[in-house]
């Protein structure tokens, strides 16, 4: 199952006004065992009781576009 499923899955949940304890077996019961984690159920409720619906992942990791930095164009040990 993609995680993507999952995600709708638990949003149905929280929408239904589920708690963790809730939607996990609710979940699991359906689509196997292990499908959704407590940690991971609870993590995602709290996000949507935040108001934050949105189901893709958010940017993780160095950003792609560097800031300018002090440094000039000429090579400074100090700057890297």
């Amino acid at each position: 199952m993609k995680i993507s499923e999952i995600r709708v899955l638990m949003k149905y949940e929280f929408h239904r006004g589920a708690t963790t304890r809730q939607a996990v077996p609710n979940i699991n019961s359906v689509f196997g065992i292990q499908v959704a984690a407590n940690a991971t159920v609870a993590r995602w409720l709290k996000k949507f009781r935040s108001g934050a619906f949105d189901l893709s992942n958010e940017p993780r990791g160095r950003p792609k576009i560097q800031e300018e930095s002090h440094c000039g164009s000429e090579f400074q040990p100090k700057c890297t």
